[in-house]
């Protein structure tokens, strides 16, 4: 399975989702974009301006100008958009699905660092009115995410470290799971 995360919008959280997916699912992690990974993934990700199209590969991009990413986009089983709650990662994230729709139709949007319900209505409902058939996810704000690139460490190996991590880590590991079994049972 091939498995891209990507968005034009910087901040969103792409690293940390793709780092996550390809460790919990055992998969490479290739990155277009200058970050920790290859220190926190050791011998399972790599960072170069033209990525390599492999089996098992979650890929990390940055934006899509750089080449070898449109080659990439169009095998991925699955593309993965993290957008924000904010006003313009909205707009880079409908920008975004513009350019690739056409590219790869399986697209599915991840709306991350809501805060409250109506948080992730607002942002699917934005979004919905530019395309159909999308499907989204949420994962709420947390500090899960963070914590994952600084120990190296999953959102599942974090959620499992400690009694008090699995009420810490709760919600957003559940809402990460649903998006875990999605691409498992690829």
């Amino acid at each position: 399975m091939i498995l891209s995360v990507i968005n034009k919008k910087g901040g969103v959280g792409k690293t940390p989702i793709a780092f996550s997916l390809a460790k919990d699912l055992g998969y490479y992690l290739q990155s277009n974009d200058n970050s920790v990974i290859e220190s926190i993934y050791p011998e399972m990700a790599k960072i170069s301006s033209t990525p390599e199209i492999i089996e098992n590969c979650v890929y990390d991009f940055g934006g899509f100008v750089t080449s070898g990413v449109l080659p990439i986009l169009k095998v991925s089983d699955a593309v993965l958009i993290p957008t924000s709650t904010d006003y313009n990662s909205i707009l880079r994230t409908v920008e975004t699905i513009e350019e690739i729709q056409t590219f790869n139709s399986r697209l599915f949007i991840l709306v991350t660092k809501t805060e409250k319900e109506s948080d992730f209505q607002t942002v699917k409902d934005a979004i919905s009115a530019h395309f159909e058939n999308l499907e989204f996810f949420e994962l709420r704000l947390s500090k899960a995410f963070k914590n994952s690139i600084e120990t190296g460490l999953s959102l599942s190996e974090l959620y499992d470290e400690t009694p008090l991590s699995r009420c810490a880590y709760k919600t957003v590991y559940q809402q990460y799971r649903s998006l875990l079994e999605l691409f498992k049972g690829e």
